[in-house]
């Protein structure tokens, strides 16, 4: 079956459509069921129409938009044609096309569909097309149309194989990595979660503030409350355990059956128990890989691996690296590289900073949060004087900053460490390079240190890692590592 003829859609793309303007109008539909209702009278009744007006209306979009969405392969391209009103065409050359992804979201499982995205060489955060929903066997077709004959055409001069005539050299098998039960528990035991799913439910109750009387509330039981300090000790305890556990529960849901495969010169990335997701990452397009340590993990010597990719399109995930091993003892990253991405290697050596760049770390973290902590103490006494905590809390971070930052060189690689809350290793090859800089402010000047400031390309133009209060002749030393070869015109 070619692919060379007008072709739409499964019709479950309808029932996608439909469930994801919901999710976008998410709130004002909670605005109008919960407020837009005035009684059993003549408004009452008008709501109802109103809102059955309103769900027909979009059910009526979500057909005639699929019924005039069509795409095919034409003369070398990608061509979709879309629009209610207004017809829309777009070509999509197959030499631009880096990557078809493709995912299962619940109701694509149902109807046993997939999701599949095209994305392009220099991409912005949408990928170039979308199919919501094709059968698995088109999804196949098209990736072995637009990439196969993609990669016949780029070596035609090479081989006399025509197109759909395989190879009698079967592909070597490559590298597998799978994560075990006990480690995507850990994973979600230490991912920080929990605070997004406080931040989830405190904004979910804050729009319940007209419906739900928290004030008659506390007046009622307020006394009750006061008494019962231990009551309210264990209702934090309850509230932040659960959190804690959904937190875990997601983060399994999300990661379950978290795979990695290296086939040829590129890695192939699944996960996902719920909506089954699958992710091709060419190894031509890794820009650096970044090792981060949680305050969590790295006690215990764990670490998750990222890659840093150029024209990702991962729409609001594009600002997030993608990971590559979700955990794995830091000793047993350099192995897995090898195996993965053989281009980086992880080095233990590490040149530190100096001396002097030490009170910089502590000043910069411990006088934000005295000038904080001292109102606090004073309005609020006695208690307000544990805001003090912080000012202890503010010199083990910026000690702890000052300890693992630093950098390293070795042949064609640069490799930065730095600390925010985590801590980072990022190695980048200088082809990957975008841009390299040193930075010195006047009070840096007085103390003979430097910033440096390297830039990569990414799905969203570029992301940057930087080292603060670097010895000068180090920084220098960096800068020339990366503009010799500029100079000889070598640097991509």
């Amino acid at each position: 079956m070619m692919m060379s003829e007008k072709r739409r859609m499964h019709p479950a793309a309808i029932v996608v459509g439909f469930f994801k303007q919901l999710r976008e109008l998410l709130f004002p539909i909670i605005i109008f069921v919960f407020f837009g209702s005035t009684g059993d009278g003549f408004f009452g009744g008008i709501y109802i129409i109103v809102m059955g007006i309103w769900l027909l209306g979009l059910i009526a979009i979500g057909i005639v938009s699929w019924y005039r969405f069509f795409y095919w392969i034409e003369d070398g391209e990608l061509r979709i044609e879309s629009g209610i009103f207004v017809k829309k065409r777009r070509f999509i050359r197959m030499e631009r096309i880096q990557t078809i992804d493709s995912s299962e979201g619940i109701i694509q499982r149902i109807f046993g569909l997939v999701k599949v995205q095209v994305e392009t060489a220099g991409g912005t955060t949408e990928a170039e097309a979308i199919f919501t929903a094709v059968t698995k066997e088109e999804a196949g077709l098209l990736k072995e149309e637009l990439l196969t004959k993609r990669k016949t055409v780029e070596t035609m001069d090479d081989t006399d194989l025509p197109f759909g005539e395989e190879s009698s050299f079967p592909s070597p098998k490559g590298p597998e990595y799978k994560i075990s039960f006990k480690s995507l528990f850990i994973v979600g035991t230490t991912s920080g979660g929990i605070g997004v799913v406080l931040s989830a439910v405190a904004a979910f109750l804050s729009q319940f503030d007209q419906v739900v009387p928290y004030e008659q509330l506390m007046n009622r039981f307020g006394s009750f409350l006061q008494a019962g300090v231990y009551l309210i000790a264990t209702l934090v305890f309850v509230v932040l355990f659960l959190s804690w556990l959904i937190s875990i529960a997601l983060t399994m849901i999300k990661y379950g059956n978290f795979t990695v495969k290296k086939q040829e010169d590129e890695l192939h990335i699944s996960r996902g128990l719920i909506e089954k997701r699958q992710l091709t990452i060419p190894l031509e397009r890794i820009q650096a890989i970044r090792i981060s340590q949680n305050i969590l993990r790295q006690p215990f010597g764990l670490a998750t691996v990222y890659v840093e990719s150029a024209g990702s399109s991962g729409g609001k995930e594009a600002d997030f690296s993608t990971i590559l091993f979700p955990l794995m003892k830091l000793s047993e990253v350099e192995k897995h590289l090898a195996d993965f991405v053989p281009i980086y290697k992880l080095s233990i050596q590490k040149n530190g900073l100096p001396k002097r760049s030490l009170i910089r770390y502590l000043l910069r973290l411990t006088l934000p949060a005295f000038l904080i902590s001292a109102p606090i103490a004073y309005f609020f006494q006695p208690y307000g004087a544990f805001a003090f905590i912080t000012v202890v809390l503010a010199l083990l971070l910026g000690y702890s900053q000052y300890k693992h930052a630093g950098w390293f060189v070795h042949d064609q690689q640069l490799q930065l460490s730095y600390r925010h809350l985590s801590k980072n290793t990022v190695l980048m090859n200088k082809k990957r390079i975008q841009s390299f800089e040193l930075k010195e402010s006047f009070f840096q000047g007085k103390r003979e240190l430097y910033t440096i400031n390297a830039a990569i390309k990414t799905g969203n133009g570029g992301k940057r890692f930087r080292v603060v209060d670097v010895e000068n002749v180090d920084g220098a030393k960096v800068f020339e590592w990366y503009s010799y070869d500029k100079k000889q015109g070598n640097v991509v």
